[in-house]
């Protein structure tokens, strides 16, 4: 019976946490019949699990709160305030009374008679619906629903049990391969271990997605929260949720859980007015919270917005000084992303007096804190009477985390890749050295960072200060330093195991993981490490603290807008957008290829082509980006466009001139950016200097102007009004312009009727783009 009731208990808490948002919505919508069905399918299947235990309490209040939901779906009752407010009361009577039975304690002796008397139907009240359904009909509803996915419950640490397993698995079945290398094994072995492999990757896939919960998990109870404390503080508040099927390690969901319902409070409490400021300020009477999500390849995006009274960076400043985080005269000097990052002080609060919601300056900062922890970042952007906007970042697993290895004496240490901006070695002529007192700063790109050695906070011997690598390191809060080590080793997606209480209270590890061939590697904690080790000191300002406004030698990142894209040989390489006149897609017939040259056709010009050394071209299609500086065109190959993409980081330029410019970060990952400068050097042509051909058509028309203009451009020719006083090459008149003179030495005419023979004359469907494309083709000709 005891696993019964821990079964019981378990099922129950988790229909508790979907059924919050259920009411809410139905409080919002009491016509709503999904959400109807949903709360009554809740008290129902408590009633019917009490059955099997000694709860006559329990059944008995969730029987009276079925029978009311019963009549309200059968049309004998209407969902009145009194009615869904005692709903709510009792799912919080249900989950208080759950609570009591975990922990094994009788139930008090007070009744559930205040309960009990709202969910009646009291005498006198309306109730004139005419009935839509019966008994029957409802039983019916509740066996006829979509059967769901069958699932089990399995304890959390089998399942971390499990993932150990499976990882030193991997392990072994690594060193297995190198035995059999070295062995120099027949190829049935080879093949059987190759099996073996793909079985262990899929294996250890899945028990991953095993950690994964769907983000609802953590959503579904926000709803209830918001109307709660709303109505606590005498406010309207209505929360839409996007992105709950995106799923997330379920440590991260624990471990987020309060410092989104800390924002959520904030957004209340601080951001959404009163109803009467909102209508004051030309508002709706009801302030809005959006929580969306994303995921973006292997981290988690969360924008949390309100459409509030936003945050008063003057009360900010000032409350900032009176706690002597900054001082006056360091005021002058911040931007307001600077003083809107001043939230996450210790000590910051701009509520004008303490409640039991807020106002005692604890908060944010711990909100930082624990992002950090997870490797993640937060921001925040406002807007005075507009809102409020914060952004988290997130990795999707904190089971298996991409890192950097790196060398440090004798022993090898790991660091999640997020962190990491850039790596220079300490060779590098663009690197200075400056010690300062008992510090060391490095001047690099014309900044100067905080600089300390990974050996001396770990207490490590280590190699020479002049031979080591150094590490450009970012955390969340924005601040900026550069880690020392003897050696950046590879990259790795290492399995992280917690480590004992003893060492992680050093707050410089987050676990520990092994390497393929069973080494032992501690993974860092650098937002501990920074703060441990004092690298955000005054003498280099943090970012959210930056250097006066007669500083002016600061650097100024500018994003630069870029196409990401997967070459012939299916690696990740971008190109400046700027330099892209459009994508296009040859057959490969198109493309003439010799040792030291190749040339694509594209609208019947021969066009040089690069891009093909790094691959073969596929057999059939061949996607192309055409490159023009608008004096000279080069085509260059590829095997597909990934995304548009902004650069923000700096680009560290290649050692040798040639194809490729240097490499950037992007999402963490070292990607090569293609030299533009150096591909129309050697590839570029001259574009023909052609006479223009014109087209005169209505750009007044919708369609024409969205749809048809864009065809005739791509077609080659320059597109003017019909008021234009310039003369026109062609003419394109619709149905309704036929009467209509559009003056051109030619005109093509596009008709609805989808029968008609474009051979007969010049008139050509609209919709005939094969045939449109020819006439425009051969007139282009005609005009040259």
């Amino acid at each position: 019976m005891d696993d019964l009731h821990t079964e019981f208990i378990a099922e129950t808490r988790e229909m508790l946490e979907s059924v919050q948002e259920e009411l809410v919505a139905w409080e919002a919508d009491p016509a709503n019949r999904d959400k109807l069905d949903a709360i009554f399918r809740f008290v129902h299947t408590v009633k019917g699990n009490c059955g099997f235990f000694d709860l006559p309490r329990l059944a008995e209040l969730s029987h009276i709160a079925e029978s009311a939901l019963s009549d309200v779906r059968a049309g004998k009752r209407s969902p009145d305030v009194q009615l869904i407010d005692a709903i709510f009361a009792t799912i919080d009577r249900i989950g208080e009374m759950i609570d009591i039975f975990e922990r094994g304690e009788d139930l008090p002796e007070s009744r559930d008679d205040d309960l009990i008397g709202a969910l009646k139907v009291q005498d006198g009240a309306s109730n004139e619906q005419t009935p839509s359904t019966d008994a029957a009909q409802t039983e019916h509803s509740l066996t006829t629903n979509t059967p769901i996915a069958r699932s089990i419950r399995l304890p959390v640490t089998l399942l971390d049990r499990v993932m150990v397993g499976v990882s030193d698995l991997v392990l072994v079945r690594n060193e297995l391969g190198r035995l059999i290398r070295d062995s120099d094994a027949d190829t049935t072995i080879l093949s059987t271990f190759d099996r073996l492999t793909t079985t262990i990757d899929e294996m250890r896939e899945d028990i991953s997605h095993m950690r994964m919960h769907r983000l609802d998990h953590l959503y579904s109870p926000l709803p209830r929260l918001v109307r709660d404390l709303s109505a606590e503080l005498g406010k309207k508040t209505h929360l839409e949720i996007e992105g709950g099927q995106v799923e997330l390690d379920r440590e991260i969901i624990e471990l987020i859980r309060d410092p989104i319902i800390h924002i959520l409070r904030n957004a209340i409490d601080h951001g959404i007015e009163s109803p009467a400021d909102r209508i004051s300020a030309g508002k709706e009477e009801t302030g809005l919270i959006q929580i969306m999500t994303r995921q973006t390849g292997n981290r988690i995006s969360i924008a949390i917005v309100d459409d509030g009274r936003g945050i008063d960076t003057v009360k900010l400043c000032a409350k900032a000084v009176a706690n002597g985080i900054i001082s006056e005269k360091e005021t002058a000097g911040l931007s307001e992303k600077d003083i809107l990052a001043l939230i996450f002080e210790p000590g910051i609060s701009t509520a004008h007096q303490v409640t039991s919601v807020s106002g005692r300056g604890v908060g944010m900062d711990v909100v930082r804190s624990n992002i950090e922890r997870l490797g993640g970042e937060i921001s925040v952007t406002s807007e005075t009477g507009e809102g409020t906007r914060l952004f988290l970042s997130l990795p999707a697993t904190l089971s298996i985390v991409p890192s950097l290895t790196v060398q440090v004496g004798d022993h090898r240490f790991g660091v999640p890749r997020s962190y990491v901006q850039e790596i220079v070695s300490s060779r590098s002529q663009e690197l200075q050295f400056i010690n300062a007192g008992d510090s060391k700063l490095v001047h690099y790109r014309d900044q100067k960072l905080r600089c300390s050695k990974l050996a001396d906070i770990l207490g490590i011997d280590a190699g020479d200060d002049g031979n080591c690598d150094l590490m450009i390191v970012k955390i969340a809060s924005g601040d900026l330093f550069a880690l020392a080590v003897d050696q950046v080793i590879s990259h790795e997606e290492l399995v992280v195991k917690p480590l004992a209480d003893a060492i992680m209270a050093t707050n410089l590890y987050t676990g520990a993981s092994l390497l393929d061939d069973g080494s032992l590697v501690l993974m860092l904690h650098v937002a501990g490490i920074a703060i441990k080790e004092n690298l955000l000191s005054d003498i280099v300002k943090k970012q959210r603290r930056p250097a006066l406004k007669d500083q002016d030698n600061m650097v100024k990142k500018i994003n630069v807008p870029a196409v990401l894209f997967q070459g012939l040989d299916e690696q990740p390489r971008l190109v400046r957008m700027d330099s892209v006149h459009r994508i296009v897609k040859v057959c490969r017939s198109a493309i003439r290829s010799q040792e030291s040259s190749a040339q694509v056709v594209i609208d019947d010009h021969i066009i040089p082509l690069a891009g093909t050394s790094c691959g073969d071209l596929p057999d059939e299609n061949v996607n192309i980006l055409l490159l023009s500086d608008r004096t000279s065109e080069i085509a260059y190959a590829i095997d597909k466009v990934l995304d548009t993409v902004s650069i923000e980081g700096d680009i560290l330029s290649e050692t040798t001139d040639g194809e490729i410019e240097g490499v950037t970060l992007l999402d963490g990952n070292a990607l090569e950016m293609l030299n533009c400068h150096w591909l129309f050097a050697h590839y570029g042509k001259p574009l023909e200097t052609t006479k223009v051909t014109i087209c005169r058509m209505n750009l007044d028309d919708a369609w024409g102007r969205s749809i048809l203009k864009p065809l005739v451009e791509a077609a080659g020719y320059q597109v003017i009004g019909a008021q234009d006083k310039q003369s026109a090459d062609i003419a394109i008149a619709l149905d309704e312009e036929a009467d209509r003179t559009l003056e051109a030495t030619e005109t093509i005419r596009l008709t609805s009727r989808a029968d008609t023979d474009e051979k007969a004359g010049n008139e050509i469907y609209r919709y005939d783009r094969d045939a449109l494309n020819a006439a425009l083709k051969s007139r282009k000709r005609k005009s040259a």
